[in-house]
């Protein structure tokens, strides 16, 4: 296994402004001097040791200066990228060209990438390779970067890392059983099962109660690695689309809602996103959340109003989404038939006072529409509130690659009938500006 691995931040605590002189090189190798305090976060040393037993090989990929990076690496014993200007893949592959077993192991996919910002799940996904978003210390004001992306956990998840982690050996576990760790629905497609979601938002409140914002499989725009899963997102929405691939997909969201920890918390209702009129296929959701397997009672408490028109997607700004599903999606609670005392019929709604509540919806880009039915179906009274959507999407990365045909970039593209990937030179008619050069890319799995 080839490990790439972020050094500030990720193997040791250097994410404070007081070292930027350092790792920009300005302070001519006084980094020498204090090697034995060097703030090595706890376990770094730990980890480094057990991966190398392993057999793993070790290459830190910093974009630091080299007077600051080497010394640190030849203390750690690891071998050091310096000045990598990540996301930029252009020195990490000059590097990998001069190794050339690491760059067999890149090909052959058993690489991860390891770091604590956005940049390097960028790098990681330019080039292929498995991600871990990983975040050892404690986000301050004063630490926060806007180039980089320190301290803006959301925009980092947002790029889509494979894995995300919070300690070293929760970081070893993943690597040592990647299919395993994988978000539940990308399990389920690598003939996998795995517990583990996007945690997107965690919300508490005064009163105790919770809401929370979870997905199950990522949707990659642009290069990513092999396990995200936008060719099942688009075979989802395919009229042709196989009973075998919703149960598949219902597997997935079934071992992720009945897992122990989740399951142990006393859920009321289960609940989806129901079909517009016009939603392609018909009942598009509603086959799918039927095939979910959990003894949370299902009910229908969502619906588009009939007169709908349009979609969410057309609406480019967030306030135009709310004022889209302010329109037209609603909650509405069924009448439940009840026998009173005297024996006699009772015709209500279905209360949701103090209820908690599972939504499952198919895609979040905004989470404009997990927050819009989370805060009606508190106006209902509902206590916790989670809401899954099956798959996240996640930001485009550029894949590096140039058409032959005119040099210009190309994009990779997602056929909608079955899920299969290309690389494009989108032409105009396509909203592009390039010949329309078109590259199959292999099925990777």
């Amino acid at each position: 296994m080839l490990i790439l691995i972020d050094l500030d931040g990720t193997l040791i605590n250097t994410v404070h402004p007081t070292w930027k002189p350092y790792k920009d090189g300005q302070e001519d190798c006084i980094i020498d001097n204090y090697l034995a305090q060097l703030p090595v976060f706890n376990g770094a040393r730990e980890f480094l040791s057990s991966r190398k037993a392993k057999g793993d090989n070790i290459v830190v990929v910093s974009d630091s200066h080299y007077r600051y990076v080497n010394p640190i690496c030849r203390m750690l014993g690891v071998e050091c990228v310096s000045l990598a200007d990540k996301p930029n893949t252009s020195k990490l592959y000059q590097y990998l060209d001069s190794h050339p077993n690491y760059k067999q192991e890149l090909d052959n996919g058993d690489c991860f990438v390891i770091g604590d910002t956005r940049l390097d799940i960028e790098l990681g996904r330019q080039i292929g390779a498995m991600t871990i978003w990983f975040l050892p210390y404690q986000i301050t004001e004063e630490i926060k970067d806007e180039r980089d992306g320190i301290g803006d956990e959301m925009l980092s998840k947002k790029y889509g890392p494979t894995f995300a982690a919070k300690t070293f050996d929760e970081m070893e576990r993943i690597i040592d059983a990647p299919l395993a760790n994988l978000y539940s629905i990308e399990a389920t497609f690598a003939n996998s099962t795995s517990y583990r979601a996007v945690r997107l938002n965690d919300n508490r409140y005064g009163d105790g109660s919770y809401v929370c914002i979870r997905c199950l499989a990522r949707q990659e725009q642009g290069a990513c690695d092999k396990y995200a899963r936008a060719d099942k997102y688009y075979i989802m929405s395919n009229p042709q689309r196989t009973q075998e691939f919703i149960r598949t997909l219902a597997e997935g969201i079934s071992n992720y809602i009945n897992q122990p920890a989740l399951i142990s918390q006393g859920w009321d209702y289960f609940t989806y996103l129901t079909d517009k009129r016009f939603t392609t296929p018909p009942n598009k959701m509603k086959d799918i959340f039927d095939s979910v397997e959990t003894s949370v009672p299902k009910v229908q408490l969502l619906k588009w109003a009939d007169n709908v028109h349009g979609s969410l997607r057309e609406q480019n700004l967030y306030s135009d989404r709310q004022v889209f599903l302010q329109n037209y999606l609603s909650v509405e609670c069924p009448i439940v038939t009840s026998i009173d005392m005297f024996g006699q019929e009772q015709q209500t709604a279905l209360s949701l006072s103090g209820k908690n509540i599972i939504v499952l919806d198919d895609q979040l880009t905004t989470a404009a529409t997990a927050w819009h039915v989370i805060r009606k179906l508190k106006e209902k009274g509902a206590r916790n509130v989670l809401f899954i959507a099956m798959f996240q999407m996640i930001l485009s990365v550029s894949n590096g690659m140039i058409c032959p045909r005119c040099g210009k970039p190309m994009l990779i593209k997602i056929r909608r009938t079955d899920g299969h990937r290309f690389y494009s030179c989108t032409p105009p008619e396509y909203r592009g500006d390039g010949c329309g050069y078109i590259q199959d890319i292999p099925d990777q799995n």
